[in-house]
């Protein structure tokens, strides 16, 4: 290996690989929503921030708070439904349903207005089998299951500050 590769090896940073939530039962603050082009073809990321957790379990410990932690669906592959299961991320994120889900809504949510960050959104991540394949067992991957929170009168000004604090538009603006 070159010296060069060396150093830069020495001096990357080693938890800037995506940290990914285990089984577990979550409170969740949004902190960032984006789409990716990348060599895995097209995603989208969810940047989110541990709140609260609780173990569902018994021999996997939860994400614990305070950690961000990706929420990624690649949406190259129609038929993995990546993008189906995002969409139902940004239903419960918003409180929207179905048919409001169209290009436009996601835009809000996915560039400079960034909609979404700071909104809580609760989440049960559980370990799902994958059908079997060519007569190998099906691989365990988790599963997710969201669902909206309304914010309590607190909550909405604890995030309007955030917002303000990020340079971010007040919520009613970002969603116009």
């Amino acid at each position: 290996m070159s010296n060069a590769a060396l150093t830069r090896i020495a001096t990357a940073q080693a938890t800037l690989g995506a940290q990914y939530l285990k089984a577990g039962r979550y409170r969740m603050e949004v902190q960032s929503i984006r789409t990716k082009d990348g060599f895995k073809g097209l995603s989208a990321i969810a940047e989110v921030k541990v709140v609260t957790s609780e173990r569902t379990q018994a021999n996997t410990e939860p994400t614990r708070p305070g950690l961000i932690a990706s929420y990624v669906e690649n949406l190259s592959d129609s038929k993995k439904n990546g993008g189906g299961r995002f969409k139902a991320f940004l239903m419960a994120l918003a409180g929207a349903e179905e048919h409001e889900v169209t290009p436009d809504f996601i835009a809000k949510f996915t560039e400079a207005n960034q909609a979404g960050t700071f909104l809580l959104v609760d989440c049960d991540v559980f370990p799902k089998t994958l059908p079997e394949k060519e007569g190998r067992p099906g691989k365990v991957i988790e599963g997710y299951r969201w669902s909206n929170v309304s914010p309590t009168d607190a909550e909405l000004a604890s995030i309007e500050s955030k917002r303000l604090a990020a340079k971010l538009p007040p919520l009613a603006d970002a969603l116009a």
